[in-house]
């Protein structure tokens, strides 16, 4: 695909952020692009085993950041079922708007230290990356089918929460994250399990979950369970900053001599 306007990442960056993915590059047609759109980051994926191709970015007049590797596993229920959750007394809910504070906060807590791709730039303001994984766990709270979030308590505490998507053909874990030093022993997986076994209760046979390469606690987890690594892709910024330099000018011609 080619890369288009990302509207909520540049409103909350208060960057214009352009969005894509590739198998081939084409440096040219990539500089085009970022010029004619006056885009300040462009931000794309490539299929690692296509790496080799990054070379060619050094062609560009403006600074590329290789910012992460995303690493993504599939499982099969049919072969790796659902198992009983180990801390039999979670009581699991599906949330809704009124659970909006208590999202928000687990997000804060277990996103607060995490790195993406997002902190490879310094154009990023660390404050506003948070922010914008409240927004996209939040959003699984509007009605609808395809997107749900489950809350996890524990004696009355919400712990955690995981928010997924129903595909067609799979379901897709988005973000799970729990509230730190809580003395719930395979708290994780119990989210995988619980996530499991919903997608298996919809008749989706299929799982999905993706992460950032260095994030080994979760992949091994994810393997004992059954995930195994199906696809993996590089994050590519390039800083071109055209409508900030392109503002900044502008404001300097307003200035009266």
């Amino acid at each position: 695909m080619s890369l288009i306007y990302s509207h909520l990442e540049s409103t909350r960056f208060n960057l214009r952020i352009l969005r894509g993915s590739f198998t081939q590059l084409d440096p040219y047609e990539l500089l085009r692009t970022i010029v004619d759109e006056r885009a300040d980051v462009a931000i794309f994926r490539l299929p690692s085993s296509q790496q080799h191709q990054l070379a060619q970015l050094s062609l560009l007049p403006f600074p590329v950041i290789v910012a992460d590797t995303l690493v993504s596993f599939d499982c099969d229920l049919r072969e790796y079922p659902a198992q009983p959750l180990r801390n039999t007394r979670l009581v699991v809910r599906r949330a809704t708007a009124a659970d909006r504070e208590v999202l928000e906060e687990l997000v804060g807590l277990s996103f607060k230290e995490y790195r993406t791709h997002y902190n490879s730039n310094p154009l990023f303001d660390p404050q506003l990356v948070l922010a914008g994984y409240k927004e996209w766990a939040l959003s699984t709270l509007e009605p609808g089918d395809k997107r749900i979030c489950f809350l996890f308590y524990l004696d009355g505490q919400s712990v955690a929460y995981a928010t997924n998507e129903v595909h067609d053909t799979y379901g897709e874990g988005i973000i799970f994250g729990a509230r730190p030093n809580i003395p719930a022993k395979n708290l994780y997986v119990d989210l995988l399990n619980y996530t499991k076994q919903y997608m298996w209760d919809q008749g989706i046979k299929r799982v999905r979950a993706t992460t950032q390469v260095q994030n080994h606690g979760v992949q091994r987890a994810w393997v004992r369970m059954g995930l195994l690594p199906a696809r993996s892709y590089c994050t590519v910024h390039i800083n071109s900053l055209l409508q900030r330099q392109l503002a900044s000018s502008m404001a300097a011609a307003a200035v009266p001599s």
